[in-house]
């Protein structure tokens, strides 16, 4: 397995484990948006959805007092 699949599927397996506190109501799409992993692989959240795959995302900023509150 390649280090940028592996690490972000151990990413993903990190923040599985979370609480889902910001969810779109039910039945909604998130927008497609490109991210840009720290190898320079660029991921498309669609490309992941197209092909079965759940996608769990952590937004998250170290300097929130109210994101650390949760």
């Amino acid at each position: 397995m390649h280090a940028p699949t592996r690490n972000l599927l151990a990413a993903l397996l990190l923040l599985a484990g979370t609480n889902a506190s910001a969810q779109i109501p039910d039945g909604s799409m998130a927008p497609d948006f490109t991210l840009t992993d720290y190898y320079g692989t660029t991921h498309h959240l669609y490309s992941y959805l197209n092909a079965g795959k759940t996608v769990y995302l952590e937004i998250f900023a170290v300097h929130c007092p109210t994101c650390w509150a949760y």
